[in-house]
């Protein structure tokens, strides 16, 4: 029996172990300190990773795991690392490393041949003025590393919008940021695959997904009105990435629809947002695939029968009985209420898009009332 341990308690550790524990492997959890531990209580044992605390140290307290990996970007490179000498990492720690800094990950992205917006390194709010006049707007400002879900980042869509407060005072205490040109786009999409150490990958069809203020809001899978070749050049590219990087697990492209086709945004070396519908939509989710690809057992069938998509709860629990049918999956992580906090999801299967896009109105509505703009139908 194999044990897993996860750097990070949230709800992606959650489902990651919910789905590994059916499969017969054990967990444990690596949790920075203070960190709400509430989404894997009973799952396994929960070990704080205090600061300045060796590998030995961890690798020990946790009862020397089989295999480590994450369910966040955001963790240390070097603790990975020196972890690597004494169990396996997985994905590797060169692989989180790239995704934890944007300018490292659009320069990798781009080593690959794969298309990103065009961005520069800002260090002063001079050079930000420059740039509007070779960017034009919106330009979008993120900091190179702990920006997520709209934090830490900013949208300029006219010169007055420089001077915003949170903005000027990053530039001002040093804060890496990047400046990223507008991509004129039809939608946002996201492929999800998993791949094994001997090469082995499976891939789920690509997803069309809708952000609200910088958080994603719902998903639709497979996403509607895809042609093949644009399908196919995205999964071109997403096997490029997980050969050059040897990848092992799941890895998520975020990307953009052009004109002239895809357009990758950054890259998350975990199991993702976008592919919570996985658990009911499709044959194997992708917290089973990639513990299957992570504990070297054969990968599943991603194969979708129907239509699937989910609505994420941000911010307030919705009500259980709104979703009773037999179509609808209510998920709620157990954690506590904050403003914008992911707090659970609704998945919902139908088979028609006809269906699928009602049913995700009807969700949208019984948690939001008519805040977010519905899908069309």
């Amino acid at each position: 029996m194999k044990h897993i341990a996860i750097f990070g308690c949230g709800q992606l550790a959650q489902m990651t172990a919910q789905a590994g524990i059916k499969l017969g492997l054990t967990f444990s959890f690596i949790a920075d300190v203070g960190e709400d531990t509430r989404c894997v209580d009973n799952l396994g044992n929960v070990v704080v990773n205090h600061k300045g605390q060796s590998a030995d140290d961890l690798f020990t307290a946790l009862g020397k795991p089989n295999i480590i990996t994450v369910e966040k970007e955001m963790v240390d490179a070097e603790l990975l690392k020196a972890l690597k000498q004494l169990t396996m990492v997985y994905p590797c720690n060169d692989s989180i490393k790239i995704a934890q800094n944007r300018i490292r990950e659009k320069n990798y992205i781009r080593e690959c041949g794969i298309p990103t917006a065009d961005f520069e390194i800002i260090s002063s709010r001079e050079q930000l003025l420059a740039l509007t006049e070779s960017f034009g707007f919106p330009i979008y400002i993120k900091a190179a590393e702990s920006g997520y879900d709209g934090y830490h980042q900013w949208r300029l869509k006219n010169q007055g919008d420089i001077e915003q407060p949170g903005l000027i005072d990053a530039i001002a205490s040093g804060v890496s940021l990047i400046a990223e040109k507008h991509v004129p786009y039809h939608r946002e999409v996201s492929v999800i695959a998993a791949r094994r150490a001997d090469g082995s990958v499976v891939l789920y069809p690509m997803m069309e997904n809708r952000h609200e203020e910088g958080v994603l809001i719902a998903t639709i899978a497979p996403a509607p009105q895809t042609s093949p070749a644009l399908e196919q050049q995205a999964f071109d590219f997403m096997q490029r990435l997980l050969t050059k990087m040897d990848y092992v697990g799941v890895l998520t492209m975020e990307c953009f629809e052009t004109d002239t086709g895809i357009v990758v945004n950054e890259l998350a070396p975990r199991v993702h947002n976008s592919g919570h519908w996985t658990i009911e939509g499709s044959a194997t989710s992708q917290f089973e695939n990639h513990c299957r690809a992570i504990a070297d057992l054969p990968l599943g069938d991603t194969a979708i029968s129907n239509f699937a998509g989910l609505v994420n709860m941000l911010g307030e629990h919705g009500n259980p009985e709104d979703f009773s049918e037999d179509n609808y999956f209510y998920h709620d992580y157990g954690k506590q209420a904050r403003a914008r906090r992911k707090l659970g999801h609704v998945t919902v299967c139908e088979s028609s898009l006809e269906g699928l896009r009602a049913a995700l109105n009807k969700t949208l509505l019984a948690l939001y009332g008519d805040h977010y703009l519905p899908f069309d139908t």
